[in-house]
This record gives C-alpha cells, structure tokens and sequence, in this order.
C-alpha cells in the first residue's frame, strides 16, 4: 500500500461527523464520511501500511481484509484528488485552451430591468434569452435609463460568457453556474457594500424577525414548501438562492418568482389560483408557472438566518423532522450549489463553517404541502 503523506497544501477543519477538508493548491472543499475521518486522523499519527490496516480494522471492528479494501479505496481517491501528496491535484490536468474569442450572436434580446433602484440592462442571445427573461419581466421598465450592461453570448467553442460592462465574468459550459454567476453579479450591483458570507441554493423566509432557510436540489420541494410557508403567514426573501451576508448570516433579499414544477401545479395553485394563468417558464426540460412576489418584497431589510432546513418532498411519504449535525449540512450544501467567494481561501470557510455550527440544521421529509408547514412551524429554536 506504501506510506501515505498528507500534501502540505491541505487544511483541515473542526466538524464532527466527518472530514472536511480545504486544498490551497486547487481551491477545493472536500467533505468525507467519518471513516474517512478516522483514515485521515490514523495518517496525521504517522500509521502507515500494515499498522494503519490494523488500528482501522480494530476500531471498526471488521476482518482485515475489508479494512485493506476500504483504506486502498480512499487513498486511491484521494491520491486522484491531489489530497496525498504524489497525487495528481485537482484542476491541474491539462485543458484544451479555448477556441477563440467571442463570436457575434445571430440574435439578442434587450431589456432593461429595474432592481431596488438600479437599473439594467440585458443583452441575451435568444437561444438563452427565454430561461432568463422571464425571471425579470416583472421589473422591466423599459424606459429607464441603464447603470450597467449586461451580456449573455456565446464564445466560438461553444462555452457560455457571462460579460459585465465589457468585462468578462464567467466563461462555462454549465448552464447552473452562468445562471449562479448572473445573480451574484446582480446581487453585487444592489447590495455594493456587502461582504458576503455565502451563496447557497435554496429560498428563503422569515417571520418573527428571524429568518429560515430551505436549501436542496432542484425538485426537493424548496419552492412548494415556500408556497405554503408564505400563505401561512412567512415573508418572502429569497427564491433560488439564498444569499448571506457576513459575519452574521444575515439574509439579503432577493426575491425572484417562486417556480412551481408541473408536480405541484395542483397543490400550489388550489392555493394561488392565478398561478394557473402565470407565465410559463421552461427549466430543466420542465414547463415550470412563476409566482411572482409582490413588489415590496424587494424593499425588505436584512433578516439574520436562524434555521436551516433540507427539504425532501415524495408523494405519500410520512412527515418527519430531524436535527441533522453541521457536518451534514455543509456535506448537503456541498453537494448541491454553494459558493464561499473566489478565490476560495481557509479564512472564508473557516468563517462559514464557524457560522454554519451555530446554526440549528433539520432534515424533513413529507408527503403533503400542509404537513411540510406544519414541520417547520414545530421547530423552536
């Protein structure tokens, strides 16, 4: 199996439950199973080959051969992961260099929105244009007078380029992160003085003065649960992302138009009836309706988060409510969308992951909108 040797670019932080770790070298967060956890603690120690398979093997309480197999298995990751040193790291392999410039888009949308007072203007190639345009047709205000330009195209390798005022902010072939590096470049425009803690996929309530957060994938439930959440009574903050302000988590507003897949049209519009007549919206192969918020929605201050829930929504399924570790949480959040700054420094987790421990994390499954209500209704923290 030979040594293992932890490269020097590795920082580790405090989490119970599993291992989290931060590579200076690729700016990569990694969140690892507690028996991963304990590999990791055993190499730190100095254990190598046999002792290391030993000690693994008596802690777990399982046959030597399977400790050998299941240690082989996370060095071998972690070796690819460029976390050991002798690795390849992760983002050094080679890549193509690409194709060119910016080519000229056959057709572009134009409008100009007005968000909390600035105004802005879009300039999108059409064969994006209807999965954004419609998220701001409701703060079109065609006559004002633009602060910033906005442009959406297409590079001549076919990646996607997110430009600000003629400058280059983004360049992917993923649609999920132009779409993430529009609204942070929005957020930045209205909220110019803030220093962001985090942006985390999800929506966003609060009542009460204290705010809460539904992070998730896409299809979990987040919107539908906020639906209900908002008829029972919840202000509106945020849909989609949910964005932090540091040092105290505090929630800056950004509410876009809740969208409710064809799955909870029924649910959502015996509650809404106009939503049967909203505009549609096309996400993920899905014809999506858009709740829109009202207006002064976007007029709200900053709420502090207090609560952070994982929705999991499935027909028939019986409503539980779990506390969940903040290993688990950032595990989740990492799996899904997160974004703690660029460059991605120790400093910015570690003031996150800081946060992130004092801050009640719950789990909740359910089958029926008003039981999901009911759940988060039931958390006293």
């Amino acid at each position: 199996m030979g040594e293992a040797r932890i490269a020097p670019s590795v920082r580790r932080f405090p989490l119970d439950g599993g291992l989290l770790l931060l590579d200076t070298s690729s700016r990569s967060l990694f969140a690892f199973n507690d028996a991963a956890r304990h590999v990791w603690d055993l190499i730190a120690a100095g254990r190598s080959g046999d002792g290391l398979i030993s000690e693994y093997a008596g802690w777990w309480g399982i046959p030597a051969s399977r400790a050998q197999d299941d240690v082989s298995s996370i060095l071998t990751q972690w070796r690819d992961l460029g976390l050991l040193d002798g690795g390849e790291r992760a983002g050094t392999r080679p890549r193509a260099a690409a194709a060119g410039g910016i080519r000229e888009p056959r057709r572009v949308s134009e409008w100009t929105c007005t968000i909390r007072g600035t105004a802005i203007r879009f300039a999108v190639e059409d064969g994006v244009a209807p999965t954004v345009r419609p998220l701001f047709a409701h703060l079109e205000t065609p006559d004002a007078q633009p602060l910033t330009h906005l442009e959406i195209r297409t590079a001549s390798g076919g990646e996607m380029l997110l430009v600000e005022d003629g400058i280059e902010r983004i360049r992917t072939g993923d649609y999920g992160q132009l779409a993430g590096a529009l609204q942070q470049t929005l957020l930045e425009r209205i909220h110019r003085d803030v220093t962001w803690l985090a942006l985390m996929h999800g929506a966003a309530l609060a009542r009460d003065g204290g705010g809460i957060g539904l992070a998730g994938p896409s299809g979990s439930g987040k919107s539908t649960l906020a639906a209900g959440l908002l008829q029972a009574g919840y202000d509106y903050m945020a849909d989609d992302m949910i964005a932090l302000s540091a040092p105290d988590g505090e929630i800056m507003p950004w509410p876009m138009p809740l969208s409710i897949k064809p799955g909870s049209l029924d649910v959502v519009t015996a509650r809404y009836p106009g939503l049967a007549r909203a505009r549609r919206y096309r996400t993920k192969d899905l014809e999506a309706r858009l709740l829109v918020p009202s207006e002064d929605a976007w007029n709200s201050g900053p709420v502090k988060l207090r609560t952070l829930v994982f929705p999991c929504f499935a027909a028939g399924a019986a409503a539980e409510l779990r506390r969940i570790s903040a290993f688990d949480a950032i595990e989740r959040l990492l799996a899904d969308r997160i974004w703690l700054g660029y460059p991605l420094t120790e400093l910015r987790v570690a003031a996150f992951v800081s946060w992130l421990q004092h801050i009640p994390a719950y789990a909740i499954s359910y089958g029926e909108l008003d039981d999901g209500v009911r759940l988060i209704e039931g958390i006293r923290d």
